[in-house]
C-alpha cells in the first residue's frame, strides 16, 4: 500500500534519514521506535503529506485513505463533541446533508418533479445505508464511551474541552472514519488506563493497516506484528512485537560488534604490515595495495551509544509506620461530590498505584494526599517525620519559559553550590551548554526530566507522582522504574503504563464511584481479584488478599455484603467495630506465615523451571529453530523475573513475620 524508496531528510541541521526505504502492506501493524529526536514523527508526517522528503519517493496507493492523529490540537468552533466526531466521515455527512435537502424539496415540489426527486432520494438512501450511515451515531457513541466520555459530555461544545479531552475527541473522529492506514503518534498519551485497554482491544480488531509511535510496551506487544527502528538514519525492520524486537536487536548488535572486532583486527594487521615495510622498495607495491585497500574499506558501524539518564533517589529520612492518612474526608467541586467520608492510609515502604476510569478522582485523591487541594470536611494527617515531594503534569507548565535549565534547578535549591546542581543536571542529560538552554525550547521529554531533577534535590520519604512517564521514552522509563524500585520511602502514583505499574507497584487502590478500594498485591493480583468479583466468585468476595497485612485503608462507603444492603450508610462506631474485628481475624489467622510457606514452594518450582530453560539454552540445536529460540528466550526471561520477584517477596514477608513476633 505504501512504498518508501531511498528517502533522505535533513531537519534543523541534522540528517534524520539517508536513503532509507520501507514498505507497509495493507494489513501491517507497524510500531515505529527509536530515541527521541530520531525522526519518527517526521517520517509519519512525510507519509501523511505534511512534510516532503529532500530526496527519494513515497508512493501511496491512489485508492488508499490515510488517517493521521497528530499531537497538535486544531481549533474547533461551533460543534458539539458528537457532531465533531460524526463529521469525520465526510462522504456520509455529505450524503446525509443532501438527503435532508431532498426531503425539503420533495415536500414542496409538484408531483412530476417530486417523482424524480424520490428516485434520486432512494439511490442516495441506499448508498447512505451501504456506508453505515444509520449505525454511524451508535458507533460514534461506542467509540466515545470507550475513550472515557460520558453521555453528558457529548452535547458539550468542543471549545469548552481541555486539551486532553479534545485529543480524545480527535482520536474518536479518526477511528470512526475507518481509514485504510491509521497513523498514530502517541495515541495513549491523553488516555487513562481503562481507555488504553479499550483502544488496544479496538485496534486489535481493526481491519486496516496501522503505523504507530508509542512508548507503551504492552500496547506495542499487543498490536505490532512488525517493529521498525529508526537507527543511524535508516529504517530497520524486525518481525514480531516489541519484546521480540528487543531480543533480535540485542542479537544483531552482538553480531555487529563481533564483525567490527574482526574487521579492526584485520585493519591492525594490515596497518602493521604497512608500517613495517613502508621503507622497503621491494615491498612498495604490496604496501600501496594495502593502503588503497584500507582507504576503500567501509568500516562497520556499531552505532553510537545513546546517552542514558542515570539517577537514583537520595536516601530519605525514615518516616513513621503510618505515612499519611485521610480521615472521613469530603471533597466536592461545586455541586459535584467526588468523595464523601473517605478514609485512606499509606504506610511506610508501600508503592501504591491509583487506578480507575478517567474522571473518577485519581488526581483529586493524589492532590488531597499531597495537601495541595482544599476539602470540605475531614482530616489530612501526615505521619511522624514525613517529608513529601509532589510531581504533577501541571508542573511542566509551571516551569518558566524564560529561565534556563540551570535557573530552574537553582530555584529548587538556592543554597546548593553550582557544581552539585550541574552534576545532577548531567545525570538527566543536561550537560555542558545544555544547562543553559531556555525552558521554552525544551521538548516534552526534556521538561519531564527537568521536573524530575528538581525533585531529586531534596530527599523526601513520600513521593506523590501524577503520570511521571508521560513524554519519557522507553529507556528513560526503565531508569525511572529502576530508581523507584530502589527508593526507600513511600510512593503513590498514577500512570496509564501497565508495564510501569507491574514493575513498580506492590499495592493497588482502585478509584471509582466515589470509593477508593485497596488491593494489597501487585497489578496482576488486582486484575485477578477484579475478574473473580466480576465473575461472581464467592471466594473473591470473602478471601483476604494473600499478601495483605492488617487492613490499612477502608473506604467509608464500603459495606459488608453479608450484613446489610449496599445502600445503607454505616456510623463511625459500626465501621470502627468492623475494622477491629477484621484486625483480630487477621492476627488470629496470621496469613504471613501461611504465605511464607506457600511462597517457598513456589520459589522451588520457579527455580526448577529456570534451570531447565537455562539448560535448554545451552543446546546448540536450539539456535537452528528461530521460533523455538525466541520462545525459549522469552520463557527464560520470564522465569528469571519470577524467581527474583518471589525471592523479593519472601524477604519482605520474612521481615514482616519477624516484626509480628516482636510485637
Amino acid at each position: 500500500m505504501i512504498s518508501i524508496q531511498q528517502i533522505s531528510k535533513r531537519f534543523g541541521g541534522r540528517t534524520l534519514f539517508k536513503e532509507a526505504s520501507l514498505r507497509i502492506g495493507i494489513e501491517d501493524r507497524v510500531a515505529l521506535v527509536g530515541p527521541n529526536g530520531a525522526g519518527k514523527t517526521t517520517l509519519i508526517e512525510m507519509i501523511a503529506g505534511r512534510v516532503t522528503p529532500d530526496s527519494g519517493t513515497i508512493a501511496i496507493n491512489k485508492k488508499a485513505v490515510i488517517g493521521y492523529l497528530t499531537q497538535e490540537l486544531e481549533a474547533h468552533q461551533g460543534k458539539t463533541v458528537l457532531e465533531e466526531v460524526l463529521s469525520g466521515s465526510a462522504d456520509v455527512s455529505s450524503i446525509e446533508h443532501h438527503l435532508r435537502l431532498l426531503e425539503e424539496e420533495i415536500a414542496t415540489a409538484p408531483p412530476d418533479t417530486a417523482e424524480e426527486l424520490l428516485a434520486h432520494y432512494g439511490e442516495l438512501q441506499a448508498k447512505y445505508e451501504h456506508l453505515g450511515g444509520y449505525s454511524r451515531e451508535s458507533r460514534a457513541r461506542e467509540v466515545l464511551f470507550g475513550l472515557g466520555f460520558k453521555e453528558k459530555h457529548l452535547s458539550r461544545p468542543m471549545e469548552d474541552l481541555s486539551g486532553g479531552w479534545r485529543m480524545r475527541a480527535a482520536l474518536a473522529r479518526l477511528l470512526l472514519s475507518e481509514p485504510d492506514l491509521l497513523l498514530l503518534d502517541e495515541p495513549t498519551n491523553h488516555l487513562d488506563l481503562e481507555s488504553v485497554v479499550w483502544l488496544e482491544s479496538f485496534l486489535a480488531d481493526y481491519a486496516g493497516a496501522i503505523l504507530l509511535i508509542s512508548h507503551d510496551r504492552n500496547f506495542m506487544n499487543r498490536l505490532a506484528t512488525r517493529v521498525v527502528e529508526v537507527d543511524r538514519q535508516q529504517l530497520i525492520s524486525y518481525t514480531g512485537n516489541y519484546d521480540r524486537f528487543v531480543i533480535a536487536k540485542a542479537e544483531a548488535q552482538q553480531i555487529l560488534e563481533s564483525t567490527a572486532k574482526n574487521q579492526q583486527k584485520k585493519i591492525d594487521q594490515t596497518q602493521a604490515f604497512i608500517d613495517r615495510f613502508r621503507a622497503q622498495a621491494t615491498k612498495a607495491r604490496q604496501v600501496q595495495s594495502r593502503i588503497k585497500m584500507l582507504d576503500k574499506m567501509e568500516k562497520v558501524d556499531t552505532g553510537l551509544q545513546q546517552k542514558r539518564v542515570r539517577f537514583s533517589f537520595p536516601e530519605p529520612p525514615r518516616s513513621g509506620e503510618s505515612v499519611i492518612r485521610l480521615i472521613e474526608m469530603d471533597k466536592s467541586y461545586n455541586d459535584n461530590t467526588i468523595y464523601r467520608g473517605l478514609n485512606v492510609e499509606l504506610r511506610r515502604g508501600e508503592r501504591v498505584a491509583l487506578v480507575g476510569p478517567n474522571g473518577a478522582g485519581k488526581s483529586t485523591l493524589l492532590k488531597l494526599l499531597a495537601g495541595v487541594l482544599p476539602f470540605e470536611k475531614g482530616e489530612r494527617r501526615p505521619g511522624h517525620n514525613v517529608t513529601q515531594a509532589y510531581y504533577a503534569q501541571h508542573q511542566l507548565d509551571l516551569l518558566s519559559p524564560d529561565n534556563t535549565v540551570l535557573d530552574e534547578i537553582t530555584l529548587a535549591a538556592p543554597m546548593e553550590e553550582q557544581p552539585l546542581l550541574r552534576a545532577i543536571l548531567g545525570r538527566f542529560l543536561f550537560s555542558g551548554d545544555d544547562a543553559k538552554k531556555k525552558v521554552a525550547v525544551l521538548s516534552g521529554g526534556e521538561k519531564s526530566r527537568l521536573a524530575l531533577a528538581k525533585m531529586l534535590i531534596r530527599p523526601a520519604n513520600l513521593l506523590l507522582m501524577d503520570e511521571p512517564t508521560n513524554h519519557l521514552d522507553i529507556p528513560s522509563r526503565d531508569v525511572l522504574e529502576e530508581a523507584l524500585n530502589g527508593y526507600a520511602g513511600t510512593l503513590c502514583f498514577i500512570t496509564h503504563d501497565r508495564h510501569f505499574i507491574r514493575s513498580v507497584a506492590n499495592k493497588i487502590i482502585d478509584v471509582r464511584n466515589g470509593e477508593a478500594t485497596p488491593y494489597a498485591g501487585d497489578y496482576d493480583y488486582y486484575l485477578y481479584k477484579k475478574k473473580a468479583m466480576a465473575d461472581g466468585t464467592a471466594a473473591a468476595l470473602d478471601e483476604r488478599p494473600a499478601q495483605a497485612g492488617p487492613p490499612l485503608m477502608i473506604d467509608s462507603k464500603s459495606v459488608d455484603p453479608k450484613s446489610q444492603p449496599a445502600k445503607i450508610r454505616k456510623t463511625k462506631e459500626q465501621k470502627r467495630a468492623e475494622a477491629e474485628a477484621r484486625n483480630r481475624a487477621y492476627r488470629d489467622k496470621n496469613p504471613v506465615k501461611d504465605r511464607l510457606s506457600r511462597i517457598e514452594s513456589e520459589i522451588d518450582e520457579a527455580e526448577k523451571v529456570f534451570q531447565d530453560l537455562t539448560t535448554a539454552l545451552a543446546d546448540p540445536e536450539l539456535y537452528q529453530d528461530k521460533n523455538r529460540f525466541f520462545e525459549t528466550m522469552e520463557a527464560h526471561a520470564q522465569a528469571k523475573q519470577k524467581v527474583e520477584e518471589l525471592t523479593a517477596e519472601w524477604e519482605r514477608l520474612s521481615t514482616e513475620a519477624e516484626g509480628t513476633k516482636e510485637m
